[in-house]
C-alpha cells in the first residue's frame, strides 16, 4: 500500500471513531484484540474500502469481522435473505458479540473474493471485462425477479416513504430536474406494480466485487441497507460500471455498447421485459432509484434532505447524468 493510500486508510479508521464518539485509543485497540483472541493464528488487516458506518477488518483470506455503533446495527434477517437469494454474491452475516467497554456490535462475515471495482477501474480494464460485468450484473439482478416474493413484504425505511420523498424532491430539487421527478410520481402506480424484490442498499463501484484477473462479477458487500423495493430501483449502480466521476463531471465511457449489453442480457434471463409496458416501467424504476439515491443526500446517516446546487456537487453531476436531461421526456431516451 502506498503512502498516500495508508494515510486515507488511517484518516476513515480515525473518522470512524471520532462520528462514533469513542475518542480513547483503547476503544480502537479493544477491537483488534477482540480479532486477534478469536481468531489465533490468522492474520489482520483493515479492508482497503472503509464504509461510512463500520470498521471492517479482514482476518485470514476467508472473513471479515465489522463493528458497528447500535444506529448503524445488521438487519440479520435481511443480510441472511441476500445470502440465500443470490448465495455466494451476497456474504452469509452473523453477530458475534457487543464489545462492552465501546459498545460497538461485532458482526462476522463470509469474505467475497475478488477486489472492488472502483481497485480495478484504476487500471482501465478492457471494454470487453467491463461487458461482460455489465451481462454478470443483469444475470444477478434477475435471480431477485425470478425468485421474487409476492405476498406481503415488510418495508424499510425507503419502501415506506417513496411518495413523500418524491413530494420533496419535486419541490426542492433543481428546477431541471422537477419535470422527471412529476413523472415519476404520475407513473408510480406502475412501478408499484413491478414485483417487490430484495434490493440492494448501495450500489457503488466500491460495493462491487469482481474477479481481479477477469472482471467477473463475484459479489456484492455491505447489504446493511438492503430492504424490498420495486425491481429496478438499484439500476442506478449501473451507471458506475458505465463511466466515473471527474473533477469535471460524470464521464461515461464506451456507454452505448456497455449498456446495450446489459439490457439485452436482462431481457434473454427476464423474458416478461419483452413487454413494452413492463419494460418501460422497469426504466421508471431505475429513474425512481436514481432520485431517491443522488437526489437525497447523505448527511451523517440521515437521508432526507434534498440535494443543493453548489453544495451537493457531485450528486447535481450525477443526475445531470443519470437523467440525460438535455432530452425531451416525451422521446425514447438514450439513458435505457
Amino acid at each position: 500500500m502506498v503512502a498516500d493510500e495508508h494515510d486515507l486508510l488511517a484518516a476513515q479508521v480515525d473518522d470512524f471513531f471520532l462520528r462514533s464518539r469513542l475518542a480513547n485509543p483503547q476503544h480502537r485497540e479493544d477491537c483488534f484484540d477482540f480479532v486477534r483472541k478469536s481468531f489465533p493464528g490468522k492474520p489482520v488487516a483493515l479492508a482497503a474500502c472503509q464504509g461510512y458506518c463500520s470498521l471492517t477488518l479482514f482476518v485470514g483470506d476467508a472473513t471479515v469481522v465489522q463493528f458497528r455503533p447500535w444506529s448503524y446495527r445488521l438487519d440479520l434477517t435481511i443480510a441472511n435473505l441476500a445470502h440465500d437469494l443470490y448465495g455466494s454474491f451476497a456474504p452469509e452475516t452473523k453477530y458475534l458479540t457487543t464489545l462492552s467497554a465501546s459498545g460497538l456490535l461485532v458482526y462476522g462475515m463470509d469474505r467475497i473474493d475478488g477486489i472492488s471495482y472502483k481497485t480495478l477501474r484504476v487500471s482501465k480494464p478492457s471494454v470487453e471485462q467491463r461487458q461482460m460485468l455489465c451481462k454478470d450484473l443483469a444475470i444477478f439482478l434477475s435471480q431477485s425477479w425470478n425468485q421474487s416474493k409476492q405476498e406481503h413484504v415488510a418495508l424499510g425505511n425507503i419502501g415506506l416513504s417513496i411518495v413523500p420523498r418524491l413530494k420533496s424532491l419535486i419541490m426542492d430539487l433543481p428546477t431541471r430536474f422537477q419535470a422527471k421527478a412529476k413523472a415519476i410520481l404520475r407513473d408510480i402506480h406502475r412501478i408499484e406494480a413491478l414485483p417487490w424484490v430484495l434490493t440492494h442498499g448501495d450500489v457503488v463501484a466500491s460495493n462491487i466485487m469482481v474477479n481481479a484477473a477477469s472482471g467477473r462479477l463475484t459479489g456484492l458487500v455491505d447489504w446493511a441497507e438492503a430492504e424490498y423495493l420495486p425491481f429496478g430501483v438499484c439500476m442506478y449502480g449501473l451507471e458506475e460500471v458505465l463511466g466515473q466521476m471527474t473533477t469535471s463531471g460524470f464521464e461515461y465511457r464506451d456507454e452505448e455498447v456497455l449498456r446495450a449489453a446489459f439490457w439485452t442480457e436482462l431481457e434473454a434471463q427476464i423474458p416478461a421485459l419483452r413487454e413494452r409496458s413492463t419494460l418501460e416501467a422497469v426504466k421508471l424504476a431505475r429513474d425512481l432509484g436514481i432520485l431517491l439515491w443522488h437526489g437525497i443526500a447523505f448527511d451523517d446517516g440521515q437521508i432526507d434532505r434534498v440535494v443543493q446546487e453548489g453544495r451537493d456537487i457531485d450528486e447535481i453531476h450525477r443526475l445531470d447524468a443519470f437523467l440525460d436531461i438535455g432530452q425531451n421526456l416525451g422521446e425514447k431516451s438514450s439513458k435505457i
